[in-house]
């Protein structure tokens, strides 16, 4: 699911969290003569601007045990974000996850540390997902591995 991008409602987003931070922008159509409760709030977020969005993250670790969310901070300790997702990725030989990233700092290749197990691990801000799927013409799926 990680690896994929594949998002879980109530561990990398919920009700405090707007579509448009999550990556449902096409989802959600402003312009249509339709409403539906919180449309102006999300108008005044999209002209605004977003302040926080969903990205990649991989740390240098090997393990991780994740029942919350997990601070993330910069090399100042600022927090610059929030784990909410992580497993070991086979593939990467680390681990990686879904962070809601704050807006300064949601840059691919932003350096990011974690207090993991009681070890500071180190890592990278990335696009998601972390593997992207193709439909081929004989209705079979391909994949390719992205490489931060």
């Amino acid at each position: 699911r990680i690896e994929s991008g594949l998002l879980s409602y109530g561990n990398d987003f919920d009700n405090n969290d707007n579509p448009l931070e999550c990556g449902f922008d096409q989802y959600v159509s402003l312009d249509s003569e339709i409403n539906f409760l919180g449309k102006e709030k999300l108008k005044k977020v999209k002209l605004d601007g977003i302040k926080k969005k969903l990205m990649g993250v991989k740390l240098d670790a090997k393990e991780i045990s994740l029942s919350g969310s997990l601070d993330l901070k910069d090399e100042n300790n600022n927090i610059i974000g929030e784990l909410r997702s992580a497993c070991y990725s086979p593939h990467f030989g680390k681990v990686i996850g879904i962070a809601m990233i704050k807006k300064p700092y949601w840059e691919v290749s932003q350096s990011v540390k974690a207090e993991i197990n009681g070890n500071i691990c180190t890592g990278n801000v990335c696009d998601l997902p972390f593997i992207e799927y193709e439909l081929q013409q004989n209705h079979e799926y391909s994949y390719r591995w992205s490489h931060w």
